[in-house]
């Protein structure tokens, strides 16, 4: 499955987005800027988790750390 991003400035420009997505039968939705910013991080860390150099354990640890503080 791909994904397509399109950033806009307003409503306008999302409501003219979503109509033509629509238009071309394709599936669309629309994500607040906090839910990116949680997508961009998950997947952040699901990469490094795989590159070797990073440990999901160690970040979830030091999260932990930094929310109890």
């Amino acid at each position: 499955m791909d994904y397509i991003v399109i950033p806009t400035k307003n409503k306008t420009e999302t409501d003219f987005f979503m109509d033509l997505l629509k238009k071309m039968h394709k599936e669309a939705k629309t994500l607040s800027p906090s839910k990116m910013e949680d997508r961009a991080f998950i997947a952040a860390l699901k990469e490094s988790e795989l590159s070797g150099k990073g440990s999901l354990k160690r970040v979830k640890a030091h999260l932990d750390k930094v929310i109890s503080a």
